[in-house]
């Protein structure tokens, strides 16, 4: 007796009872008569049966024919329900009938695991239709637009461009700034989900957290442009940034952390004190958005018009594509003071890549932990002043003048703690 044969017998009579029995409820509610429990775990041997025999000949004619049978049946099925009630006939009963018999007949094949997996998400999207239309349903043609025009940016114009460095010193990558463009577009389309679900307040602060984790500086971008959208939530669209600060300074207390005890223990303490009050901060933003809506005794509104402006994107992708220039500019042909002038430079841009290139230095011997310490708090305070820089420029007054105090104790954080350490 062939155990394995058995296994997979018995695998395809799963496949065809799980879809079977969302069939049989979905018969209990709406008018069907075609395939229930029993009739769909037959498809499912049917199928396995014919991938038996194509797998012993070695070719899969018997699979192929018993496909084409199966199509015939379903579609004679529907032939006659849309004579007997046109109106109510569907054919998403006679397309399960068919990939049931798919993955009855892949599971003798040799792919019991992926058929398992396929019946598992064909069940799950039968029993979902009511919730999938539903939320069909309120997604608006503008919505709709929006991600159609993210996915073309995605997966249609960034494969297209190039990934090097395409300018004479060394700055400009459009496959990197494109992915900025998708970034700040995916981080508004996040929010003005996220905004719908939750409403105002909680709806940025879920964004600016977990975009934070990404880049702060695109949810600072993105943020920025949504002030100009809805000035009504600035409150809300600064204590989403802020955290987002925060979430930045966090994870720099994680890279720094990887790279020995030394570095951390100059650091940790200054940045922990830096994210605590960035987000206390952030937190008084949110209460504050908050009793604002309660107060007008309203519904928290959508942020934004539009979920994704891809024009916008592509002006604050530049405007950073002019900061990574006239920082490689400076980098190239300004006097600097060694490790700390190149450090506030390239952070301004990107304190990842400080923060790597001092484990770099770490590894080679090339500085003292002091001062590789001053270098990353140095990197920190520049980056937080362009991120404030490219909020007020390109937002409105009163977001600028929510992160002015905060970015004021950072600089005044970090510049004390190069002073200290």
């Amino acid at each position: 007796m062939d155990v394995k044969l058995l296994q997979a017998l018995g695998t395809a009579l799963f496949i065809g009872a799980l879809v079977g029995i969302e069939r049989l409820q979905h018969q209990q509610t709406e008018q069907s008569s075609f395939a229930g429990l029993r009739t769909f775990m037959l498809f499912a041997v049917f199928g396995a049966l014919c991938g038996w025999v194509s797998r012993e000949q070695g070719s899969l004619v018997t699979f192929e024919v018993g496909l084409s049978c199966m199509a015939l049946l379903a579609s004679a099925v529907y032939v006659v329900q849309r004579r007997v009630r046109e109106e109510s006939a569907g054919i998403t009963t006679e397309v399960a009938a068919l990939v049931v018999y798919m993955l009855g007949g892949i599971t003798l094949l040799g792919h019991a695991t992926f058929a398992v997996a396929l019946a598992i998400v064909t069940a799950a999207l039968l029993a979902l239709k009511k919730p999938l239309h539903e939320a069909v349903a309120r997604i608006s043609r503008q919505e709709l637009l929006a991600t159609l025009r993210l996915l073309f940016a995605s997966f249609i114009v960034l494969p297209l461009l190039p990934n090097r460095l395409v300018d004479p010193w060394a700055a400009i990558n459009p496959y990197k700034l494109w992915w900025l463009v998708i970034l700040i577009s995916t981080l508004s389309m996040v929010g003005y989900v996220t905004v719908r679900i939750w409403g105002t307040a909680r709806g940025t602060v879920i964004t600016g957290f977990f975009g934070g984790m990404v880049s702060s500086t695109a949810v600072t971008l993105t943020f920025a442009r949504q002030s100009h959208d809805d000035a009504t939530n600035d409150d809300a669209l600064g204590a989403g940034t802020l955290l987002a600060w925060a979430v930045m300074i966090l994870r720099v207390i994680v890279l720094t952390s990887l790279l020995g005890w030394s570095l951390v223990s100059l650091l940790w303490l200054p940045l922990l004190g830096l994210g605590l009050f960035n987000g206390f901060m952030a937190f008084l933003y949110v209460r504050r958005a908050s009793k604002l809506v309660a107060s007008q005794n309203l519904v928290q509104p959508v942020m934004l018009n539009n979920p994704f402006s891809l024009f916008s994107a592509i002006k604050f992708a530049t405007v950073f594509a002019v900061v990574l220039l006239a920082t490689k500019l400076a980098q190239r042909y300004l006097p600097t003071s060694g490790l700390y002038g190149v450090s506030a430079l390239a952070g301004a841009t990107d304190v990842d890549a400080v923060v790597l290139s001092v484990a770099e230095l770490m590894q080679k011997h090339l500085g003292s932990t002091r001062v590789l310490a001053r270098c990353v708090m140095l990197a920190v305070c520049a980056n937080t002043i362009v991120k404030y820089s490219l909020a007020r420029w390109l937002g409105n007054r009163r977001l600028g003048q929510i992160l002015l105090p905060v970015t004021i104790g950072l600089a005044a954080g970090c510049i004390g703690t190069v002073v200290l350490i």
